[in-house]
């Protein structure tokens, strides 16, 4: 070998044991604090379970049979349960432990979805893991909380993540609708848990404590998980960090297009009562809990007073004071965290209004078979302006109430705060990037799996000319990622810009702007830092500037919406 090859390679070498002694120490840290941590918050202790080769695995409830993909390169085991099904006396209990079982439980295919309108069924409290196809261990855990405003949504397949991240992926169901999310005086029963009335979210701390006390038996470190979410899913996930049952049992946490949301223990009460009017139940006390607890699963999905929706409570006891309450006086979990939204957050929304004249609903129809439209068939020069002035509007108040909001009062207390920008919609000047743009979810493809790249304009924005650019930045994105669930910090990979921290200093950058080129066939990254931050009370003041009246009412309608309507704040005390 030429002496310059020589001198390279022993730097190299140096640079690599130098590289993997800082994650070694990083992963220790972590770890180290994870069992300080355990001390601090009286957590029980993790079982020794024997870890086994193959797809049977030691649980805390006897053996679990998976599945190895060898195509895909990862090890599954699909409709794991992870509590008792809370079905008659448990309705509206938090979760209990599930029963033990003698042999082998075949775990191979996803348990029931939970009660979503006429899908699913209450006997739904099952979770999927998938790891690498290695024996690899104690690798990042990832548990994932999917969104769709408390009342629908599913475990998704998580495998492509996890072979991808070198990662174990937990993904979970939880109690939706009225059978997560429900306070009426007569199911009082004096335990604390059982009268929360946010069932949802006791699960997935339920979920939480299965993972730390099983989790070795798949190979996943409970020293080190990281809890993510997206839409409500992140709006949880915000609730798990100011609820002291679920301290010490996460040690990271994601939350992609955050819609936390709170209600009074008067409104939650208020609607529960609305249900047992429209059941026609005229009993009382202990008499009317069963009567409750006797309605048809479907009876009661029916009986949804108008304008119902599924929030945390704030009860007074169980949860003291609202989401952002809490944080802003530093009464929460402290770990990193990374906050995200996307460009055009409202769009979805803006269709589902159907806009003046409800010609915006009109605009479903370029993703039409059957019938389909151009956005020029709708919409005329002016009303195209009316309609991208509102669109852009609605990201950004997501974002001011919601996201940056949330960074400024953490950033207060901790360092380790990183937010996104996400702001790929297709190629630019299309109609789908025109109608939907960077919508509300089409970042969780880019972040962790290989699904639907634009949920809802069904795909239509994949094309030959994008390819390039969506997966070299879907493989950023994912990089990110990765190195957040390994160190707690999600920079260390080579030729990707690095992801800054949240800075409140007026000239600090703030978040990472994550796009790419729209020239057909370039793979061009638009990944940088900027100082981009929305603060409502200055979007408030560029709304009323606004000279397109269209565009300013229905901003304003969105205000209204957010202030007034399905992701409102209760005051603090």
């Amino acid at each position: 070998m030429k002496s310059g090859n020589l001198k390279r390679s022993k730097t190299l070498e140096i640079f690599l044991l130098t590289a993997a002694v800082s994650l070694a120490a990083v992963v220790m840290l972590v770890a180290g604090c994870a069992h300080l941590d355990a001390i601090k918050y009286n957590l029980e202790p993790i079982p020794k379970l024997e870890v086994l080769d193959g797809v049977v695995r030691n649980t805390t409830g006897g053996q679990i049979e998976g599945r190895v993909d060898k195509s895909l390169g990862i090890l599954a085991w699909e409709g794991v349960r992870y509590a008792k099904p809370p079905l008659g006396d448990l309705r509206w209990k938090a979760p209990r432990e599930p029963e033990s079982w003698t042999g082998v439980m075949e775990t191979k295919k996803s348990g029931s979805i939970c009660t979503q309108g006429a899908k699913g069924c209450e006997d739904c409290l099952f979770l999927n893991i998938y790891r690498p196809d290695t024996v690899e261990k104690n690798l990042p855990v990832y548990v994932w909380i999917h969104g769709g405003s408390n009342k629908a949504g599913r475990a998704v397949d998580l495998n492509y993540f996890a072979k991808d991240a070198n990662v174990v992926t937990v993904a979970i169901q939880y109690r939706l609708g009225p059978f997560g999310f429900f306070k009426h005086d007569a199911l009082n029963t004096g335990n604390a848990l059982d009268d929360s009335g946010i069932y949802g979210i006791l699960d997935q701390i339920q979920v939480l404590k299965w993972v730390r006390k099983n989790i070795t038996s798949f190979g996943g470190d409970p020293h080190n998980v990281t809890v993510a979410g997206e839409s409500a899913g992140a709006g949880n996930i915000y609730g798990l960090l100011i609820i002291k049952e679920a301290r010490g049992l996460f040690h990271k946490a994601i939350c992609q297009s955050p819609g936390p949301s709170n209600m009074t223990l008067a409104e939650a009460k208020n609607y529960s009562v609305g249900y047992v009017k429209k059941l026609g139940l005229t009993s009382e006390g202990e008499q009317l809990a069963k009567d409750l607890r006797a309605v048809k699963t479907q009876d009661l999905i029916k009986a949804a007073p108008r304008g119902v929706n599924f929030r945390t409570i704030v009860d007074g006891k169980f949860i003291k004071d609202p989401f952002f309450c809490m944080i802003e006086s530093g009464d929460y979990t402290k770990v990193p965290i990374i906050i995200g939204g996307n460009k055009n957050e409202y769009s979805l929304w803006m269709l589902l209004g159907r806009g003046p004249k409800k010609k915006w609903g009109k605009l479903w129809r370029i993703t039409s078979k059957k019938r389909p439209k151009k956005v020029d068939d709708i919409l005329n020069a002016e009303e195209k302006k009316s309609y991208a002035l509102t669109n852009a509007m609605g990201g950004k108040i997501w974002q001011a109430l919601k996201g940056h909001r949330a960074a400024r009062l953490l950033r207060k207390h901790q360092k380790d705060v990183y937010v996104y920008d996400f702001r790929w919609g297709g190629a630019k000047g299309t109609d789908v990037e025109f109608v939907f743009g960077a919508a509300h979810a089409n970042e969780i493809a880019y972040f962790n799996y290989n699904a639907t790249f634009d949920i809802w304009a069904k795909n239509r924005s994949i094309t030959k000319e994008t390819k390039a650019a969506r997966e070299a930045l879907a493989k950023a994105m994912r990089t990110y990622y990765a190195q957040f669930l390994h160190t707690g910090n999600p920079n260390g990979k080579a030729k990707i810009p690095d992801w800054k921290p949240w800075s409140n200093e007026k000239d600090g950058v703030k978040t990472l702007n994550l796009d790419a080129s729209s020239e057909p066939g370039s793979s061009e990254l638009k990944v940088f830092m900027t100082k981009r931050e929305y603060v409502f009370k200055d979007i408030l003041q560029e709304i009323e500037d606004m000279t397109d009246e269209t565009a300013k009412k229905f901003s304003l309608k969105i205000v209204n919406d957010f202030i007034n309507g399905w992701i409102k704040d209760v005051p603090c005390k």
